[in-house]
């Protein structure tokens, strides 16, 4: 009996490394991110007229600590050749290239209106050379970090080559070979959102849900239960089960109608001042959400979710109902 002979490859250990290296980089300057906006928090708020209460940055910290840690993570798995680290790039650089590619389409709406979005927000005139400069920035800033970096991130790892070379280098099953990548990344992307909403239900103490604002006690309380429950749908999808791929279209459906009355409704003004904002920052926020471009691009997303769950709806299958016994056999017998 002959071994099927292993497909010929090129090792791609160095390009794991340099990778790996750059996606802690990553986690390090989201790492250092926290402590810089602390500090610039605390400048201008000893500045003459500032706002006398501070915009909450709880969900700041949690989100770009929760990113710190993933880069990194994955970062020293990637140099290690491990199979999870590449599921885990692949999936997130997908998720995010596609968010990024989705940016991009709407940008042509979105800058025409950038200055009058500006104007609102703003105490003072802006001159036009500021307005044009934020317009160029809002570019950069999307061709980088959501359509350069991811899509080279994507182009790397997806590569044959790059797979292989984790097979043989880790050639053990990890977690991540149980779940098809599609699924994954819609499993992951879910968890980063339930983490990111328990834990926010400990500083942001507003929940918006069909155009009314729950806040204090019970606002908390509901944004926990929904982080809580989105989790146990990013399990269960990791885990394939139908049931959990319901779950999520019916909770991506009610989120689709909550998030369209609203902003349509608009009142985000309110949604901010129980937050915690400053009546005039809030009032700025608020005045944001009035041109439909910006509100559009809140919902868009979700959109994309649900297409995303249909896209995916082929990999959970219905458990097979297990055969009754025979009865009339086993008599016989």
């Amino acid at each position: 009996m002959t071994t099927p002979a292993i497909p010929e490859y090129r090792d791609r250990r160095t390009g794991l490394v340099i990778f790996g290296i750059f996606e802690m980089l990553i986690g390090l300057f989201c790492a250092c991110i926290i402590p810089l906006m602390m500090i610039a928090q605390t400048i201008a708020s000893r500045r003459p007229g500032a706002p006398a209460a501070p915009p909450p940055m709880g969900m700041i910290f949690i989100i770009y600590g929760l990113l710190a840690v993933a880069f990194i993570w994955v970062g020293v798995g990637s140099m290690l050749a491990r199979r999870w680290a590449r599921a885990i790039v692949l999936c997130a650089s997908a998720v995010t290239l596609c968010g990024g590619l989705i940016a991009a389409v709407l940008m042509p709406f979105f800058l025409p209106h950038l200055g009058e979005i500006m104007a609102r927000t703003s105490p003072t005139a802006l001159p036009p050379g500021a307005i044009l400069g934020t317009k160029i920035g809002v570019m950069v800033v999307i061709f980088l970090i959501f359509i350069l970096i991811p899509g080279s991130l994507f182009l790397f790892y997806r590569s044959p080559h790059v797979k292989r070379t984790c097979e043989v280098r880790d050639p053990v099953e990890r977690w991540t070979d149980r779940c098809p990548l599609p699924v994954l990344a819609f499993s992951l992307m879910k968890a980063f959102g339930g983490i990111s909403m328990v834990g926010m239900a400990f500083s942001l103490h507003v929940y918006p849900l069909f155009g009314l604002f729950v806040s204090g006690v019970a606002g908390a309380a509901l944004m926990a239960l929904v982080g809580l429950l989105i989790l146990w749908v990013a399990l269960g999808m990791y885990r394939l089960r139908l049931c959990a791929w319901w779950a999520a279209l019916g909770l991506q459906a009610i989120l689709l109608i909550s998030n369209l009355i609203t902003f349509w409704r608009g009142g985000m003004e309110a949604y901010y001042l129980k937050a915690g904002f400053d009546p005039r920052m809030a009032h700025s926020s608020g005045q944001m959400f009035a041109q439909p471009t910006v509100r559009w691009m809140v919902v868009i997303p979700t959109f994309f979710a649900v297409a995303w769950l249909l896209w995916i709806r082929r990999y959970f299958l219905a458990p097979i109902p297990a055969a009754a016994p025979d009865n009339g056999s086993q008599a016989g017998s």
